[in-house]
């Protein structure tokens, strides 16, 4: 709550030292150029929240049902992926101890770690900009 409190403090001080800065810069003219208008509105302004609900009697018991039954249903949808990754850990392990009684070779082989490039880690990030080297 004091973090929120603290936050929206730093968030207003922010809008309105942006806002009296960009106030000089934005055209009045008409048909003008809003973008700075419409920088600061997205960035500086406070976000819109509709009042929560207080809920009471059988509404609230309706609703806390229904929370226990969705936190049981992701419960159950985490442990049948954490049982289906033990089932292909313990397929893999198998394979690997299979590889290395049938062959050494191929076991070595196996637990080399590719030389090419890896697709996340080194490959080029796109962007919006042109190359420089046209």
């Amino acid at each position: 709550m004091l973090n929120t409190v603290r936050t929206s403090a730093v968030r207003r001080a922010t809008y309105s030292l942006c806002q009296s800065r960009l106030n000089s810069t934005v055209s009045t003219a008409p048909g003008g150029d809003t973008r700075l208008e419409t920088i600061r509105r997205v960035l500086f302004e406070p976000t819109r929240r509709e009042n929560v609900i207080a809920l009471e009697g059988e509404m609230l018991e309706q609703h806390e049902t229904i929370e226990r039954a969705w936190k049981l249903h992701r419960m159950r949808l985490r442990e049948q992926r954490e049982r289906s990754l033990e089932l292909q850990f313990r397929a893999m392990n198998a394979a690997m101890n299979e590889l290395e009684k049938t062959s050494d070779k191929l076991f070595k082989g196996a637990l080399v770690k590719s030389r090419h490039i890896t697709y996340p880690k080194q490959a080029k990030i796109p962007t919006e900009t042109p190359s420089t080297h046209g």
